[in-house]
């Protein structure tokens, strides 16, 4: 017999297929009917008569791996569809942590609402941690090469030895692969010899690399190219991170194109190579990555105390011109405080209204929340105007592109309701369905769906995952398509999103008639090798 028989519904199944109307079975975790089943005995029935089935949606750039121990109930994404994140993007991971490290990973957690004490040191054990205490949704993970990094200076011996050890038990976990961010912290110091030593030990684990490449302006060529030599190394499967543009940064005309051009042609080649765009013009930003790396040399505590020395300032303003380019050309309007947890009074505000409001200008607003961190200086973020709209359209209708937020499941209570939030934390998946697909036509409904759903399963490996089918996992949205067509997810809204008006996670409900329920079904994804 059927546990749960969705009868009716409108099926946009994944797999870019136009839709279709089907009942569909559930028995357990899986899917067990796709067609007609009117007469098929079930437990429960449901009438999905106008609703909009789809898959789960999984967000294949994610970093909710640094809230979800404050937000296991992951309140603001499951909202929107999503069923599955991967996380442990960018480089920026929590595990492994060296002796030592623990009250810097237990404050910048803090500041995402977790409340307990840092107790792991692996990969694994963090993983134990926070799956041990359920979540909403399934998490596929990768390692960051910045855990690593950190992890291996405090230990004797070779530094890239001690990360391939590292990176070996992470792998030996189950993580997906490693992920690199080199615009900031320990990735910018990091050459390129160091990574492809890690894509060997990667490779022999048919494991994934992710990278927020070391640059996005005017040497976007050269960070692809230096992507695609740690690929290479290591003969893997790769995700080119949130491949985009900042305007007003010095990118040459049609360096964007080159670069995809050039992803265009590895795939031709061989290599199982995607990219990804967020939703929106806005992103989030670490905000050490403006600092140089001579200020970062002997730790955060030490840059944030030199940073209250005028004479450290005056140098620091001088050589700036890295990461968010446009704040070295003054153009401080572009960015809003985000995450500050020693000057909270300011989150939410642009760089010219914190100015006012300190009696400074912007520069020396800055380097006073900076050095205000002190050893959390690497906890602020940014939230910048960084992208041009048309530049998101193309780059979103992109075959070769799967549809990623870049942000953190969020809440609207505790430690992350407190500060003012971004649409980006509460519609950000939701926005590519509401506007690029059903308002602004950036491309179809069903392409939409299988760039966040079918595409994303099969490059990252996440078997029976992503389709509306027969055997598959029963992670599955339906959806008022009237609520979706008109929510307008350009403002904060003022409640969880509510198109998505029941969720179901390996076949337990997380959402029922728009609100969320009290079960934690998700699990952890391990790597399967795909190839």
């Amino acid at each position: 017999m059927i546990d749960l028989l969705i009868r009716g519904a409108s099926v946009v199944d994944g797999s870019g297929a136009a839709p279709f109307s089907a009942d569909v079975g559930i028995v357990g975790d899986r899917i067990v009917v796709v067609g007609r089943a009117d007469a098929t005995p079930a437990r429960e029935k449901f009438d999905a008569t106008g609703l909009l089935l789809t898959p789960g949606l999984i967000d294949p750039h994610s970093h909710s791996d640094w809230s979800i121990l404050g937000n296991r109930d992951a309140l603001s994404t499951v909202h929107q569809g999503v069923t599955t994140e991967v996380v442990g993007n960018c480089g920026v991971t929590y595990a492994p942590i060296a002796a030592g490290d623990e009250e810097t990973a237990r404050r910048a957690l803090a500041a995402f609402g977790y409340e307990g004490e840092v107790g792991w040191r692996s990969f694994a054990e963090l993983l134990d941690v926070v799956h041990g205490g359920g979540t909403a949704q399934n998490l596929a993970w990768f390692v960051g090469h910045t855990g690593l990094r950190r992890a291996a200076e405090r230990t004797e011996g070779d530094l890239v030895r001690a990360m391939e050890r590292h990176l070996h038990e992470a792998l030996e976990a189950g993580a997906l692969g490693f992920s690199s961010g080199l615009e900031y912290g320990a990735g910018r110091a990091a050459e390129t010899p160091e990574l492809e030593a890690l894509a060997r030990v990667a490779g022999r684990y048919g494991a994934m690399y992710a990278s927020h490449i070391r640059n996005r302006d005017a040497a976007l060529g050269e960070a692809v190219d230096e992507f695609f030599r740690v690929v290479h190394a290591g003969d893997l499967r790769a995700q080119l991170s949130h491949l985009n543009v900042r305007h007003g940064t010095g990118a040459a005309d049609g360096a964007w194109a080159e670069a995809v051009t050039r992803l265009e042609r590895e795939r031709r080649s061989g290599v199982d190579v995607l990219a990804d765009m967020t939703p929106y013009p806005d992103g989030i930003g670490l905000a050490a990555g403006l600092l140089p790396e001579w200020l970062l040399a002997e730790g955060e505590a030490v840059a944030a105390e030199a940073l209250r020395d005028p004479r450290v300032r005056a140098r620091v303003r001088a050589d700036s011109d890295r990461y968010w380019r446009f704040v070295h050309r003054g153009q401080w309007e572009r960015v809003r405080l985000a995450v500050s947890p020693a000057t909270p009074e300011w989150e939410g505000m642009i760089f010219p209204e914190i100015a006012a409001a300190n009696g400074t200008d912007e520069w020396d607003a800055y380097f006073d929340v900076m050095a205000a961190a002190g050893g959390d200086l690497g906890a602020v973020q940014f939230m910048g105007a960084l992208f041009e709209p048309d530049h998101v359209a193309e780059a979103v209708s992109h075959d070769r592109f799967l549809l990623g937020v870049d942000g953190f499941t969020s809440r609207r209570d505790g430690v992350l309701g407190a500060r003012t939030p971004h649409p980006l934390f509460f519609h950000g998946s939701q926005h590519f369905l509401s506007h690029h697909a059903l308002r602004a036509g950036t491309l179809t409904l069903e392409h939409a769906v299988h760039k966040m759903t079918g595409a994303v399963a099969q490059h990252f490996g996440l078997r029976d995952r992503g389709r509306v089918a027969e055997g598959a996992f029963a992670d599955l949205v339906l959806w008022d398509q009237q609520l979706l067509r008109d929510t307008e997810t350009f403002v904060l809204p003022e409640r969880y999103a509510t198109a998505a008006r029941h969720v179901w996670v390996n076949g337990t409900p997380v959402v029922s008639h728009g609100t969320r329920t009290l079960h934690r079904p998700g699990t952890r994804l391990e790597r399967t090798d795909v190839r």
